[in-house]
């Protein structure tokens, strides 16, 4: 009986340990083809409460990596508070990182993102800063690079 359970354990401890998600592997070929995006310019004059922006490509390919920008301010919390949330609202992509930083009295945010080999277009990406007292989203649409 004594054995049969340590048999039980060391199979279930080799299953465990020696199995991985498929998601979190990025093929070889992808990671050397990232399309670049990391900022994003706010316009903040005297009368602006609150902003938000983002910037990168409206057009992927499948198989392809593209990092995306967004920066918040409002003006009555300090950037440090704010707390950066992003969803895949639709479309085969992945979330793959984020990276969050404070410039200043701008907080930003650099996500990127995985584009799987079955993507055909109508992706949305959407980026929401919170802070205290304020929040503000902003959205992406990316479709399908015609390749001609």
């Amino acid at each position: 009986m004594k054995q049969t359970i340590c048999v039980l354990l060391l199979v279930s401890i080799t299953l465990l340990t020696s199995c991985s998600k498929d998601d979190d592997v990025i093929p070889e070929e992808i990671v050397g083809n990232i399309k670049d995006v990391t900022k994003c310019d706010l316009n903040i004059t005297p009368d602006t409460f609150i902003a938000i922006c983002s910037d990168g490509t409206d057009v992927a390919s499948p198989n392809e990596i593209i990092k995306f920008a967004s920066a918040f301010y409002y003006r009555w919390d300090h950037s440090i508070h704010t707390k950066f949330t992003w969803t895949v609202e639709s479309g085969s992509m992945r979330i793959v990182k984020v990276e969050n930083t404070v410039d200043g009295i701008i907080a930003r945010s650099i996500v990127t993102v995985l584009f799987y080999p079955d993507f055909s277009g109508n992706g949305e990406l959407k980026g929401k800063a919170e802070g205290f007292g304020a929040s503000a989203a902003t959205t992406r649409k990316i479709e399908l690079e015609s390749i001609e």
